[in-house]
């Protein structure tokens, strides 16, 4: 049983350079299958998946997930954790791409972090490589006083159309009431490719 799990990571790593590849992801699942025909793995119950790229860490947890470790990218779905450093987001749906460091969060997006008390929104992205996240949708802030803001900037509203927030300076970059939210969706991992 352990060599079917092993077998496709072996296979992989015969065929491409392991210099493609970032670290191996930590995968665990109730169930886990690779997905030959498709080059994914699929993950069901209690997902939980550790990515580590160049000194960025994040662990995802999920009800379901489907990761490629050729193009770096995971999808997740169902009651989605994700943990990068300081910062937690909860949300039904995530896209992951490890290779550019960004992660899209969407639907009933909650997002916590040590400097700011919480931020929800309907979708985000979030840059971890910059540690900047553009917050979309039915924006609400709820604050320590230490927040910082932008020249100009202040908060007068309870809820935004988008937020940017800068998370290594605990500063909010733009504050938004009437902007043109964009259609964030998840892209579906049958159509992933490598030069996507």
């Amino acid at each position: 049983m352990k060599l079917l799990k092993i077998l496709p990571i072996i296979l992989l790593l015969l065929i491409f350079p392991a210099k493609t590849f970032a670290e191996m992801p930590k995968i665990e699942a109730g169930e886990t299958y690779f997905d030959m025909i498709k080059g994914y793995y699929v993950l069901k119950d209690n997902v939980h998946v550790e990515i580590n790229n160049h000194g960025h860490h994040a662990t995802i947890t999920a009800n379901e997930a489907k990761v490629n470790v050729l193009t770096q990218k995971c999808w997740a779905e169902g009651k989605v954790n994700l943990k990068h450093d300081n910062e937690t987001f909860s949300c039904d749906n995530a896209y992951l791409q490890w290779k550019t460091k960004t992660a899209e969060v969407v639907g009933n997006v909650k997002f916590n972090s040590q400097k700011i008390v919480s931020v929800t929104s309907d979708t985000a992205i979030f840059s971890w490589g910059d540690k900047i996240v553009d917050f979309y949708g039915n924006v609400t802030i709820k604050a320590e006083k230490n927040l910082q803001l932008e020249k100009n900037l202040k908060v007068k509203k309870k809820t935004y159309s988008h937020v940017r927030y800068n998370v290594i300076e605990n500063k909010i970059l733009q504050l938004e009431e009437n902007s043109d939210t964009p259609n964030i969706e998840i892209p579906n991992p049958d159509n992933d490719s490598e030069e996507k």
